[in-house]
Order: C-alpha cells, then structure tokens, then sequence
C-alpha cells in the first residue's frame, strides 16, 4: 500500500515546483501581491529599509511581527539576554510560565562550562507544563511565587496562563474567583551558583522579587536583570542603580528613558563569567 504523503509536505512541493523553481512566476505574483519598491518595515524592534518585491519574505514576517507578540516582542528579550550568558552563569527564569526563553537558552550549557537554567513558576497548573519542558531540555523547573518574603500568596488567574499575578493587582483582564495559593519565597533562599542573569516577567511583582534577592546583590552575584514591564518604576530604578548597574532601554541599548517599555540592567565592570 502506498504510503501517503502528509498534506503539508505536498504543498511544500507544489510550492516549489510551480513557484520557487519558476522566478519569472513568483516575480509576477509577489508584486501582484506586495507591490514593489523601498519601503521601512519594523522587525526585531527596529525599522528597516527593503524593497517589498526583492525582500518579501521580509515583509511578510513584518506583517506576522504587528500582529504576533513571540515574533514581535520576545525574540528581542532572548536575544539581549543571550547577550549576557557566559562561563560560570546560571540563568534564572523567573515568572517562566512554559520556559519558553529556558528551552531555547539551556541550549548554551553546550557552549559554556558550569552553565544551568533554573526557572519558576507561581501556577500549579501552567508549572505542570513547565516541568515537562524542562525534563526535555534539561533545565530546572521551581514551582514557587518568588516575593520578598516567604509565605502563601493568593493569585488571581484570567483566559491565559501569561496574566497570574497576585489578587491585589488583579485587573479586568482577570476572571472573579479563578485563581489559585502559591508558596512565596525569596529568591536568595535558594542556592543559586556563580554569576547570575535574571529575567523578570511578573506582573507587577518585580520590585517584590527584587527585594527578595537582596542577599544575592549583596553578594555581587548578579551580573543583569531583563525586566519586560514593570511597575513601581522609581523605585526599581533606584534599587537597580543603587547596586551599581547601567541602565539600558533594550530595543536599541540607549541609557534608560521613561518612554521604555523593558530594562535591561548590566552590572558595571560585569566580566561575563570568565574570572
């Protein structure tokens, strides 16, 4: 019996044979289509000039970029983090929801002497996925709210798994009665080895989470921090410098400014784990 081909396999070729391997036909239809010309599309938060005919597969992942927030937002959040990974580094994925950036960043164990990814979740049940990403890819996963105390915190929970935050934070994106007890723990309660690279996404507990980690500052362990949004601004900013991290807004790596969405903080002198 013939095997049969799987249909995304099929339209693979039939692309290929009528479309790739006939230039004079994709030419025709991509301008019927894009048009053509120089235009500015944004990709990897920055604007940047193609011709929509000879480039189109950039402009086609532009358009996808506007209206997905993995394409549009979180590959730059992997790769400034990835940026700071060294030797001797353990990265520390905190408010992981499924790892997404841990799958993907454990990876560098296999570039790196004494690498690891240590990450967290505050939801049971979005931790239950987590755990299984991590045995896949080799990283450890930590149910636990991290805060700035140890104790039971109560979450609220909305539609999705990306919104649990704290039921005093809660807000019209989260669903009445739906949410859940986590255990809060500081974060330098844990044995964290060698220089360390945090990234931030809590839902409005980051300086709770910072303030929890002041043991591992003080030990001058923390080499960057990547926090994508924040609230209680001054005060993160002041807590950040007063440990003597530059401060950058992450799309393009100026000094920090108001209108930045997301911080990334690099320790001043910061040897990328190589001492």
């Amino acid at each position: 019996m013939k095997k049969r081909v799987p249909f995304a396999l099929r339209r693979l070729r039939f692309i290929q044979r009528n479309f790739n391997e006939r230039p004079r036909v994709r030419e025709m239809l991509t301008r019927l289509l894009y048009g053509s010309g120089d235009r500015d599309v944004r990709m990897f938060g920055r604007e940047v000039r193609i011709d929509a005919l000879r480039e189109s597969g950039y402009y086609r992942a532009s358009k996808l970029a506007r209206a997905n927030s993995l394409l549009r937002d979180e590959t730059l959040v992997l790769q400034r983090v990835s940026m700071m990974l060294g030797p001797n580094t353990t990265f520390v994925d905190i408010g992981a929801n499924i790892g997404i950036f841990s799958c993907v960043i454990a990876d560098a164990a296999r570039l790196f002497d004494n690498f690891r990814v240590v990450a967290f979740e505050a939801s049971p049940d979005t931790y239950r996925r987590l755990s299984i990403n991590a045995e896949r890819f080799g990283f450890t996963a930590i149910n636990a709210a991290l805060a700035a105390s140890d104790g039971p915190l109560d979450f609220a929970d909305g539609a999705v798994s990306g919104i649990a935050t704290v039921s005093a934070k809660a807000g019209v994106a989260h669903i009445p009665g739906r949410g859940f007890v986590a255990q809060g723990r500081r974060l330098d309660g844990f044995d964290l080895p060698g220089r360390l690279v945090f990234k931030i996404d809590v839902e409005g507990m980051e300086l709770a989470v910072l303030e929890g980690a002041r043991g591992l500052f003080d030990h001058g362990q923390v080499a960057a921090v990547y926090l994508d949004e924040f609230t209680d601004r001054p005060a993160v900013l002041a807590f950040l410098a007063g440990y003597g991290f530059d401060l950058y807004a992450p799309t393009r790596l100026p000094k920090y400014h108001d209108r930045a969405r997301a911080l990334l903080a690099v320790r001043r002198g910061d040897t990328r784990g190589t001492s």
